[in-house]
């Protein structure tokens, strides 16, 4: 999914939003979910992937497990806001209201005023507030949140995926015969099956890989070489993969790019402290907190997924 980052000081938050095509977010368009009878609009999920396109490239074939899981990124900072908003913790009307001075000042000394900045944007300033409420409540969290004890312990209870540590691994891939929650499904249990034909010996890894799977790699026995904590895979394949053992195989990993199987071939432990990785831990800590505060906030918040009846 998307990374959570530092939030930068409230000035320069301000300066951020300019650049934020917040028009394409908050124009009337369809319902994506609703977080607390709040809707989402499907356009504020295209905001956060045009972002997210600049900065990777993406196949089209990944594109809906992408917006997928930025859609639950989005139902996470709803929530987070819901909880902030319901506990009286978040950002109150006076900074709400200095950092919409600070934008207006910035807008004047630019030429232009906040209404016409909001006009051009299609976006008004009740939007305007929600948005630098978030920010400015997300910040706040942060600033308690991200103790440099906090941060050790961190460090201490994962030190494999901070302390420069890379691991050779392998895989198998298969990707699902359409973007259907049924193809996706079905090519899951095909790497289960896969995998217990692996873990009962009656094939080899590099024999399953060259068989089945629909990476590059496939000739090669499905071997990748070395990967590190931050790259070159994707998030959800890489953490799957620090978590496995020397000679282990993973379950099934779902990405935006299939499933896959993904076998630990090496450890190459490394030698960072934890002062040497502080913005990966503040990252990696800013992430849990979210998703603790927005599991936590469905106990009282309402969510609805278009298309789902799971919530």
């Amino acid at each position: 999914m998307t990374r959570v980052p530092l939030l930068p000081p409230a000035l320069v938050v301000v300066g951020i939003l300019l650049l934020v095509p917040w028009a394409a977010v908050f124009a009337e368009d369809a319902v994506s979910a609703t977080v607390g009878g709040e809707p989402i609009h499907a356009r504020e999920v295209d905001a956060l992937l045009d972002e997210a396109l600049r900065r990777h490239k993406v196949d089209a074939a990944a594109m809906p497990e992408l917006r997928r899981r930025l859609l639950e990124e989005l139902i996470a900072r709803r929530l987070v806001l819901a909880y902030a908003e319901r506990t009286g913790t978040g950002a109150g009307r006076e900074q709400i209201d200095e950092a919409v001075g600070a934008l207006r000042a910035q807008l004047e000394r630019a030429g232009t005023t906040l209404e016409a900045h909001l006009a051009e944007q299609g976006q008004t300033a009740a939007e305007l507030r929600r948005e630098l409420a978030w920010t400015l409540t997300w910040r706040k969290y942060l600033e308690r949140y991200l103790t440099d004890a906090r941060l050790k312990a961190h460090f201490d209870s994962h030190r494999r995926s901070f302390d420069g540590t890379e691991l050779d691994v392998s895989q198998i891939l298969l990707r699902p015969a359409d973007e259907s929650p049924k193809a996706r499904s079905q090519a899951v249990e095909q790497a289960r099956a896969i995998r217990e034909q692996v873990l009962s010996g009656k094939t080899t890894f590099a024999e399953a890989a060259r068989r089945h799977s629909q990476a590059p790699s496939a000739r090669d026995g499905g071997r990748l070489g070395p990967i590190g904590r931050r790259g070159p895979m994707t998030e959800p394949f890489t953490a799957a993969a620090f978590e496995l053992r020397e000679g282990a195989l993973s379950p099934p990993v779902v990405t935006e790019h299939g499933v896959h199987l993904i076998r630990c071939d090496a450890v190459r432990p490394g030698n960072r402290t934890w002062t040497d990785v502080r913005e990966a831990l503040s990252t990696a800590l800013a992430r849990e907190l979210l998703e603790r505060l927005a599991r936590y906030e469905r106990r009282f918040t309402k969510v609805r997924v278009a298309g789902r009846n799971d919530e």
